[in-house]
């Protein structure tokens, strides 16, 4: 029987989403599959989060039309190693987070959801929000907004000017214990809630989310230019890795 660990030292599974149409992209295929340079994007997001401390397992929600690619990547990619599950994702975020969580091994005691969009994030950020979400029940990987945020209803005329400093823009990771994240789920569910990230579900239920910070170069790639910048990025840090 595998071993219980303890909160400093948790059993750990991701969530990675991956499930999206990708139309914002205008690319001839959805993101996961888009080349960041030696791998792809999913490879690369993987890759990342196979990295840090205690994660175990890793399940993937795809996309319907993209079962079959995906589960051939997993299997010859090294960089996927840890992929365990290959799931369809649902109609929003929370119906593809559930459909991931499920996926996950009863072992795991803690479970990061990630968006596989985020192929930049640091492990070590990773193993903090692991860490922190053990002890507490959640984590939210997020940064302190920079911007000046201006509010708009009709999108051409700036009317008010936001606080910013109590904003700040939420990433990926964010991490729950596995069975704090089950029935928030559960409860979503019932209620119809779906929220558009998963920390969302526990300050409607359970209240404030402990943050872990977050860094600037784990950026969502939502355009060509975030496509084009994280190549850069990556291209970067492979320059510094040892030969």
């Amino acid at each position: 029987m595998s071993p219980i660990r303890s909160e400093a030292n948790p059993r750990c599974a991701a969530v990675v989403v991956a499930a999206g149409s990708s139309t914002r992209m205008g690319a001839s295929e959805r993101k996961p599959f888009l080349s960041l340079g030696r791998r792809t994007m999913i490879e690369e997001t993987c890759a990342a989060l196979s990295a840090a401390e205690g994660l175990e397992w890793i399940v993937v929600v795809a996309h319907a039309d993209d079962q079959a690619r995906m589960a051939e990547l997993a299997r010859t990619s090294p960089a996927m190693a840890k992929v365990t599950r290959i799931v369809t994702g649902g109609a929003s975020r929370t119906d593809s987070v559930r459909a991931g969580v499920e996926a996950t091994p009863a072992a795991a005691q803690v479970i990061a959801v990630h968006d596989a969009a985020r192929p930049l994030v640091d492990p070590k950020v990773v193993s903090q929000a692991l860490c922190v979400a053990a002890k507490t029940g959640a984590a939210l990987v997020a940064m302190p907004v920079r911007d000046t945020i201006k509010s708009s209803a009709s999108g051409a005329f700036a009317e008010s000017t936001l606080d910013r400093s109590i904003l700040w823009s939420a990433q990926t990771p964010q991490c729950f214990r596995a069975q704090v994240l089950r029935e928030l789920l559960e409860r979503a569910q019932r209620e119809q809630f779906s929220p558009t990230d998963d920390a969302a579900l526990y300050e409607r239920y359970i209240g404030p989310v402990p943050m872990v910070p977050g860094l600037g170069t784990n950026l969502k790639i939502t355009t060509p230019e975030d496509l084009e910048l994280a190549r850069m990025l990556l291209a970067q840090r492979e320059k510094t890795l040892p030969s």
